[in-house]
């Protein structure tokens, strides 16, 4: 979709309470991880859809046609709303370019499952109503009501996916070793366990889960 400069590149977008509730990158102590830049703040006295489709078409403007029917120039931004109570609500800005896209390209398989995992980084269970939400940010209620059985089954495969990650995650516990120290030891264990055939997948289960804990 856009042809970007740097293949891969990470900027933190937000930070999540225990409570789910969501802070703004401007508002974390991240220390030296990169962030994604503050482009702007729109205070009550401002027509919020006003600003919302001026920065739209400012992004737009910036936009050109790259090789592969790409876009050269930016996917959009995002919007973080504070509501009264204090807590932030997100909402995507995309240029018309890339909505157009977008809506082009539909709902589909690969889509549904990225929002399936987004979810779960600010809620501990996944359902369909909790997924729609999230889903109604990109697809009308028709196309995902068309899509329900597909969104049943991507739901399915990620809960399939999280309930394996903690079978895996209790044995290697149970173990009483680290993988970092006691790597044949860790698996020899959980070979006991597990198919012979699932182990390049339990390793990667509990490697991942190793790197994303805090040092």
């Amino acid at each position: 979709l856009i042809a970007y400069e740097t293949d891969l590149a990470v900027a933190a977008l937000f930070g999540v309470r225990d409570d789910g509730s969501v802070i703004p990158a401007h508002k974390l102590a991240l220390h030296d991880v990169p962030a994604a830049s503050l482009l702007g703040e729109v205070s009550g006295a401002d027509d919020p859809v006003a600003r919302y489709n001026a920065i739209r078409a400012e992004l737009e403007a910036r936009n050109r046609p790259a090789d592969e029917e790409k876009i050269s120039g930016s996917e959009g931004m995002i919007w973080y709303v504070e509501q009264p109570s204090g807590e932030f609500v997100l909402f995507k800005c995309k240029p018309e370019s890339v909505e157009a896209i977008h809506w082009a390209a539909g709902i589909n398989k690969t889509a549904v499952l990225a929002t399936c995992w987004n979810l779960l980084e600010t809620q501990d269970e996944l359902n369909y109503e909790a997924l729609v939400p999230l889903l109604l940010e990109e697809y009308d209620a028709e196309e995902i009501a068309g899509y329900r059985a597909h969104i049943d089954d991507c739901i399915a495969q990620v809960n399939d996916a999280l309930a394996y990650q903690a079978r895996v995650l209790a044995a290697y516990r149970a173990t009483g070793l680290s993988l970092s120290t006691h790597k044949s030891e860790v698996m020899r264990a959980l070979a006991q366990q597990f198919p012979r055939g699932e182990m390049k997948r339990v390793y990667s289960v509990i490697a991942r889960s190793e790197n994303q804990m805090p040092s």
